[in-house]
């Protein structure tokens, strides 16, 4: 565990579950270590190295590690509240969650203090944009357009966490309102649906797991489906860096 300064203002903690995650993490680090005050961890059980280079980052406070193990032994919700709970011996104001496979936009630590200082409110979904064949345009049709996630919350001792092994939300559910958390003007865009191969992988790996549809019942074929596929590109004043270089460039907006 690492000591750390509080700087004055609003103390802003990332939190980060990761396993195997080499190819996404070094542009992870880029892109949220701006925005933060430090990174809470967990390794959950990485064999490519990824432990080693996420203790070797001078912003990340405290690494928790799992033993290895497969995909039958991934929950999401035990290492959402392993984390959250760590995060609480840094003092933070407001909590974060980021997969190494996810990026903030470039103003994201600007507008989210602006968010948090407007009003009372103790939990936001952000806006969640799935790249799709090129790091600057997005799947913008169907219910891809409209989705959000839960992961910018105030720091809660009496946080109720979702017990949910696959899908469960960051956001403490007793930060919800009128059933649901309040959308926020910010953007995460996710990296991981950006090749066809990945999006087939995701697919098959999620059936395998929720084969029942038991943690999503719209289940899992349509992260493949491209029937009505609608791109559009990511706004130049919400573009992310540092943008992937293996793949190809926008799509032009005629909507």
């Amino acid at each position: 565990m690492r000591l750390f300064r509080r700087r004055r203002g609003l103390r802003l903690l990332a939190l980060l579950s990761f396993r195997n995650e080499m190819r996404f993490l070094p542009d992870y680090f880029v892109n949220i270590s701006p925005h933060v005050d430090g990174i809470v961890a967990l390794d959950d059980g990485s064999t490519d190295g990824s432990g080693d280079f996420v203790a070797s980052q001078p912003n990340v406070l405290q690494l928790l590690t799992n033993p290895v193990h497969d995909d039958s032994g991934w929950d999401d919700a035990a290492n959402h509240r392993r984390l959250v709970e760590a995060a609480w011996d840094f003092a933070p104001d407001w909590l974060l969650g980021l997969d190494a496979d996810e990026r903030v936009e470039w103003q994201f630590r600007q507008r989210a203090e602006e968010i948090i200082r407007s009003s009372d409110r103790r939990a936001y979904a952000l806006t969640f944009r799935e790249l799709w064949d090129g790091p600057l345009q997005f799947r913008a049709d169907g219910i891809w357009v409209a989705k959000t996630s839960a992961r910018l919350f105030a720091a809660r001792r009496d946080h109720e966490f979702h017990m949910q092994r696959l899908h469960c939300h960051w956001a403490p559910l007793n930060s919800k309102e009128n059933g649901g958390f309040p959308r926020a003007d910010l953007t995460i865009y996710h990296l991981r649906m950006m090749h066809a191969a990945d999006r087939h992988a995701r697919r098959e790996r999620y059936q395998t797991l929720d084969p029942t549809r038991q943690y999503q019942a719209v289940g899992y074929e349509y992260l493949t489906e491209d029937e009505g596929l609608l791109l559009k590109p990511v706004p130049p004043r919400r573009v992310y860096e540092p943008l992937p270089q293996d793949v190809p460039g926008p799509v032009t907006d005629t909507s």
